[in-house]
């Protein structure tokens, strides 16, 4: 019975060892080697109203700059959000990028060659997914 007891105990602490470690090392890696993610794919967007009647702001045309080197990570138009004033900033595209930083990002909306709009946001990512950090989502002009 004593050495059935040791043994379990044995067994019990390596193990608690085994899964401390493995979470230990997980969180070191920034990789993401081994991440288990949700099949969802999501967007960080935000929607643009009329101040006068809250219908949906369609822009002629729109883009979103990463502020650091002024590039261009504009996510590909979706007609669908437009039409209803919605706007993406960021996809589960822009993971790779935006990994582990806090980015900061300008969103600039254009009627014909007139600037309407221009918002900064902080984005996130980790490993899986994209996150909002700052920045409403609601704007009425």
């Amino acid at each position: 019975m004593i050495i059935k007891s040791k043994y379990y105990a044995i067994c019990f602490i390596l193990l608690a060892a085994v899964v401390f470690d493995c979470d230990r090392d997980r969180d070191d890696k920034s990789d993401c080697v081994g991440s288990v993610c949700t099949q969802e794919f999501r967007y960080i967007s935000i929607l643009i109203k009329h101040s006068t009647d809250s219908s949906a702001v369609l822009l002629t045309h729109y883009k979103v700059l990463r502020v650091s080197d002024n590039k261009d990570i504009t996510t590909a138009n979706n007609d669908f959000m437009v039409n209803f004033g919605y706007y993406p900033l960021v996809s589960d595209a822009d993971v790779s990028i935006l990994r582990n930083l806090n980015v900061e990002i300008e969103f600039q909306g254009y009627i014909e060659n007139a600037l309407v709009i221009q918002k900064r946001f902080i984005v996130t990512a980790d490993c899986c997914h994209v996150s909002l950090e700052s920045g409403d989502q609601v704007f009425y002009i």
